[in-house]
């Protein structure tokens, strides 16, 4: 039973991984990136919650690990903006602010 989950949240883990390279770092619609990017953010954390509980940490630990995957969560959304120009994803470097330019191409966003 264990194996079977463990297999599970592997292949969720690929699907993810390449979902990601998929929607996010080819194609130019913006739009699209822009609203499925919490979804998936969301949904990522929430299979890394899940694959903790799965590991069987204290239980201290994995309260505090839990816990700390809800504000890692919003600040990673909240610092990740997608270019109009070039379609590719910017993230500021220590999560307080959103980025004011392009990574990429150098456009203010």
């Amino acid at each position: 039973m264990q194996e079977n989950l463990l297999i599970g949240f592997v292949v969720i883990w690929l699907g993810l991984t390449v979902g990601s390279v998929m929607l996010f770092q080819r194609g130019n619609d913006v739009a699209k990136k822009r609203r499925l990017w919490p979804i998936y953010t969301v949904f990522s954390n929430v299979v890394i919650g899940g694959f903790i509980i799965f590991m069987q940490p204290p239980v201290a630990w994995m309260i505090a690990i839990l816990i700390l995957l809800v504000p890692v969560t919003l600040l990673t959304i909240r610092s990740t903006r997608f270019c109009d120009r070039c379609g590719q994803a910017s993230r500021s470097p220590f999560f307080m602010k959103p980025p004011q330019k392009c990574s990429h191409c150098k456009k203010p966003l």
